[in-house]
């Protein structure tokens, strides 16, 4: 959808909006619907174990591995470079560059970085079951088949938006900020759940980072890409004023998102409050409100950065790829 409303925009500026529009509403559902829902789930789910873990509902929670250290750090340095977006009004061909080399060094800082033998089920144990060739021949064809589908379903989809909110008096920022971002992270939001529903709320948890840090960064990267294929100047993607305040709340969201789970731990007290500054900007909407919400969250996530201070330098540690057999190498 967001290469698509890109794309448009090069040859139709009226497009360019939606671009943004998607990938904004995307990124702040994941963190201030998907952790929360995730949460209230996998808190569910300790209350039903025999000898249950549960501790009340702000305090149980969802407890990550130290590996997911890494997806933070690559996340926390995506959102320092972000706050620069905003003071250049648009997403340029350097954005590209940058967060293209930041979603490049996070695959290769967690190559061969399992710790275990994952325990595979259903369509994956099939999958990994067949001869080395026809398994890779397999998965190189569901990616081409999923890819096909995508693109063949993103313009219709996404022309269908629009016109549907000319035609009910909608705004269509608005309908395709979030009604389209409902529709493509509602996957990856049940399978998370489905981990939490078998007490594996911490892969849950990963695939919603990993699913945030790829939108982050990958997905804002290939935006001036489209823009430019689609005709659009070299400059890159130019940004409006309502654009740059989705901007910054959203990366202000992301601070928060990382400054809660600064200590590897998300509680039901952390997952209300994101979920409850989320439902907020729908009470105050204008444009000065949502600057006034990017502050309260960047407050905040301070308030979390200082009360787990300790937890802050293995995190800035996590960047770097230990050696074998080193210290740095065991705690992580």
């Amino acid at each position: 959808m967001d290469i698509f409303f890109a794309y448009r925009s090069g040859s139709d500026p009226a497009y360019a909006a939606y671009a943004t529009a998607n990938m904004t509403g995307a990124n702040r559902l994941l963190i201030g619907v998907a952790w929360p829902i995730l949460t209230f789930v996998a808190i569910w789910a300790i209350r039903r174990r025999p000898t249950s873990e549960y501790k009340g509902w702000f305090r149980s929670g969802i407890q990550l591995d130290k590996q997911r250290r890494i997806e933070l750090w690559f996340l926390g340095a995506a959102t320092l470079y972000a706050l620069i977006i905003p003071l250049t009004g648009r997403l340029a061909w350097y954005d590209t560059l940058v967060l293209g080399a930041l979603f490049a060094g996070y695959l290769w800082r967690i190559r061969g970085n399992t710790d275990s033998e994952e325990e595979l089920t259903g369509v994956a144990a099939t999958v990994a079951a067949q001869p080395p060739l026809r398994r890779r021949l397999l998965v190189a064809g569901l990616f081409v088949a999923a890819a096909i589908v995508i693109l063949s379903a993103a313009e219709p989809f996404g022309q269908a938006l629009v016109e549907a909110g000319s035609q009910l008096g909608v705004d269509r920022f608005l309908l395709v900020q979030w009604l389209a971002p409902i529709a493509s992270e509602s996957p990856e939001v049940l399978v998370a759940i489905t981990f939490a529903l078998r007490n594996r709320a911490n892969d849950g948890m990963t695939a919603l980072l990993a699913a945030k840090l790829n939108q982050w960064t990958l997905l804002i990267a290939c935006l001036p890409i489209a823009y430019y294929l689609g005709g659009g100047a070299a400059a890159g993607l130019p940004l409006d004023a309502r654009q740059t305040e989705e901007l910054v709340l959203t990366t202000a969201q992301t601070i928060l998102g990382i400054a809660v789970l600064v200590n590897l731990r998300l509680t039901g007290g952390k997952a209300l409050l994101l979920l409850g500054l989320f439902t907020a900007q729908f009470v105050l909407p204008d444009e000065h409100a949502r600057y006034a919400m990017s502050v309260v969250y960047v407050l905040v996530a301070v308030a979390f950065l200082l009360v787990h201070r300790h937890d802050v330098p293995p995190l800035l540690r996590a960047g770097v790829r230990p050696r074998p057999g080193s210290r740095k190498a065991e705690d992580n």
